[in-house]
């Protein structure tokens, strides 16, 4: 436990600061979303919370990777698979420091999929969060803030986005705008007038070849 509380520790002031803002802004983009959309209530109640819980989960994430661990300058490389699992279930190893890195992505790949279409895939979801995973990696080597560049975190930081993108794929199309359906006269005027000129052809045709060709007394 002691080990989680020095990795995540400056989680919990973070989102303290944050969560106010996040409420704040809430209201706030339903009501434009509201008036600019024309939308229902409801939906751009669901989008807006949407918005703002993605953009407020990828503040909290960037913060956690980037704040340092106790008061080392230093960083650890460790490029060999399965090491920290290792020492995770070894003796005086810590299994928090594994579901940390199995749900820092986890949130965010849960969401992102309901308000982006092209994300819709959890081969998608996966080499994002792959992505992701090595540039925060590479970035908590470069500022040297005291934790463990690690191969295991990419894995377990994938792991996690594809889990989260999974439990929410039923309900990735629920907050989609819905397709406006065809007003009932429109459609008749559309499917009936191509049908009612292609049958008034042949009776102006013959008024005018009656013209041009009348009849021989």
């Amino acid at each position: 436990m002691g080990a989680l509380l020095r990795a995540f520790w400056g989680i919990i002031p973070a989102t303290a600061i944050a969560l106010p803002y996040a409420m704040l802004c809430w209201p706030l983009l339903t009501v434009r979303r509201r008036r600019r959309a024309g939308v229902s209530l409801a939906r751009a109640s669901a989008t807006a919370g949407a918005d703002v819980l993605i953009v407020t989960l990828a503040a909290l994430v960037l913060i956690l990777v980037t704040m340092p661990v106790g008061d080392s300058h230093s960083s650890t490389l460790d490029l060999m698979p399965g090491a920290d699992l290792a020492e995770a279930y070894a003796d005086g190893g810590s299994l928090w420091q594994v579901l940390g890195n199995l749900f820092l992505l986890l949130p965010l790949a849960a969401l992102v999929p309901l308000r982006v279409p092209r994300l819709r895939s959890a081969g998608r979801i996966a080499l994002l969060a792959l992505v992701l995973s090595v540039l925060v990696e590479a970035t908590q080597f470069v500022l040297h803030n005291g934790r463990v560049t690690s191969t295991d975190d990419v894995l377990l930081n994938t792991l996690g986005a594809v889990l989260g993108a999974a439990a929410t794929r039923p309900g990735w199309r629920r907050l989609d705008q819905p397709v406006p359906a065809i007003p009932e006269q429109l459609r008749r005027t559309v499917c009936v007038a191509p049908i009612q000129l292609h049958s008034s052809r042949p009776a102006s045709s013959a008024r005018y070849a009656g013209l041009s060709h009348p009849e021989q007394p």
